[in-house]
């Protein structure tokens, strides 16, 4: 039996050509990660040959295809991302890396986080209201827990993770929640995919690994950047995702840093 590596760079892609913000994206990532394998995954029809000219010479890369319903829109990417032949074609590594083109890195860090044992890390939902949450009802489930907490047992308090868009996914620990909760997967059209990793993670802890959210605020940093910066002592995270769309002025003297104007 061969030894699983430990990570791959997973990147979605679905345009045969990219704008300026996910070039520097695309960039960044080939600059820090570029020890790790490199995968792209794209629908069956897609032109590649902009990604192949652009990596070569580069990085050493493959390209997973998948059915085009797949990337017709965000259902079909959520149809994929709970589908255990997606999973099924990284079973050669431990941990895959999904690197959304809105996502950046700082520095690689993808050894660390893939030996801190958990299943799915993603940018935490931070200083979000839960009960505003379109996943409302977690409510009578949190509230079960903070009975358990106040008799004492103390074992799990509720967390609020993560974002899919640069998340760290254990295959094996994935595979088997899919598995586990297949008719759930199927049937999960209404929400994004990284919900249901949040909705089951937390119903069967300690069975599904989920980071806590200041933990995964160090991986990832999303919403409320400046906040969410300064809880977890005004150092960059890993990385973070759509930093076009949360305050990207917090973000435009950091991408200065690392050479890029956004």
């Amino acid at each position: 039996m061969h030894k699983k590596e430990l990570v791959a760079v997973t990147i979605p892609i679905y345009k045969s050509e990219i704008d300026k913000y996910e070039l520097i994206s695309l960039t960044q990532c080939i600059k820090v990660l570029s020890k790790h394998p490199i995968i792209f995954f794209a629908p069956n029809s897609l032109d590649t040959s902009f990604y192949e000219s652009f990596c070569k010479d580069k990085i050493s890369f493959r390209i997973e295809r998948f059915d085009d319903e797949f990337f017709t829109g965000i259902p079909g990417y959520n149809k994929l991302m709970l589908s255990k032949q997606f999973y099924q074609r990284f079973t050669s590594f431990e941990h895959i890396l999904i690197y959304q083109l809105d996502a950046f890195v700082f520095r690689d860090e993808l050894e660390y986080w893939c030996k801190k044992g958990y299943y799915f890390i993603g940018a935490p939902y931070t200083f979000v209201d839960l009960d505003t949450y379109p996943i409302k009802f977690l409510t009578k489930y949190r509230t079960v827990l903070k009975f358990i907490n106040r008799i004492g047992l103390g074992i799990y308090s509720y967390r609020h993770v993560g974002n899919g868009g640069l998340s760290l996914r254990h295959i094996s620990k994935t595979l088997r929640l899919l598995r586990l909760c297949s008719k759930s997967a199927s049937n999960w059209k209404s929400l994004m995919e990284d919900n249901f990793f949040m909705y089951w993670g937390n119903l069967l802890f300690p069975y599904f690994q989920l980071a806590p959210e200041k933990e995964a605020a160090k991986f990832s940093i999303e919403l409320h950047p400046q906040k969410t910066y300064e809880m977890i002592g005004e150092k960059l995270p890993f990385g973070c995702h759509a930093f076009l769309k949360h305050d990207k002025d917090f973000w435009v003297p950091h991408f200065e840093k690392n050479g890029y104007k956004i």
